[in-house]
């Protein structure tokens, strides 16, 4: 039991693996903007950045960059090649958080930044060990 005597509280240890919490939740939310970008598009044209357009029509990217998104989303949540999706994920979300901007979301993508970062460390075969039998 994990005691929090200041609180006079006790919680039951859980024995959910770290990675799971991490894959599913970064999973899902991969699989949602991926699905919410072919069905809306242009919802979503509006956060690639113009200057993409001098390389690739922008619908053409974003329909690219969800199928990418719902790939790895499943990726994630059927455990295919964890520490490779992981670290794909976190390059895909620094390119973001580099070539969008700061702005009123950024909170949000450098939390899952650091997800996809997280994820990586445990699911590589030298950390996985170590950090999931604690």
């Amino acid at each position: 039991m994990l005691k929090l005597s200041f609180l006079k509280l006790k919680f039951p240890r859980l024995k959910i693996p770290v990675d799971w919490a991490l894959r599913f939740g970064l999973g899902l939310v991969l699989i949602y903007a991926g699905t919410h970008a072919l069905m809306d598009p242009i919802s979503w044209l509006g956060f690639i950045p113009q200057w993409v357009g001098n390389f690739i029509n922008l619908e053409t990217f974003l329909y690219i960059h969800a199928v990418f998104e719902l790939v790895l989303g499943l990726m994630l949540i059927i455990g295919l090649w964890l520490p490779l999706a992981a670290l794909v994920i976190f390059f895909n979300l620094l390119a973001i958080l580099l070539f969008f901007g700061i702005d009123d979301i950024t909170f949000r993508d450098f939390g899952l930044l650091m997800m996809a970062l997280a994820l990586f460390l445990v699911s590589t075969e030298t950390n996985k060990q170590t950090n999931l039998d604690q």
